[in-house]
């Protein structure tokens, strides 16, 4: 959960929602990991994503569309 500095009641939360297998589709990581796609595409076939884990979050420079990655609606 994230808190913005300015006001402690607006919360942003990325849920461990893991992602689906470019393979099989099966949902691997669920509880554990958290997949968001970025609103910024690299090309037809890759874009960018933030991945979560429990101990930290990595900006990712890229990864596969075929992915099935969450996206989290924000307002600036």
């Amino acid at each position: 959960t994230l808190t913005d500095k300015s006001n402690s009641a607006n919360k942003l939360e990325f849920p461990a929602v893991g992602r689906r297998s470019n393979s099989s589709g099966a949902l691997e990581s669920a509880g554990t990991n958290g997949y968001y796609w970025s609103s910024v595409q690299l090309s037809s076939s890759y874009a960018y994503l933030m991945y979560l884990y429990s101990s930290s979050v990595n900006p990712s420079t890229s990864n596969y569309k075929q992915y099935g990655f969450s996206v989290r609606c924000v307002r600036q």
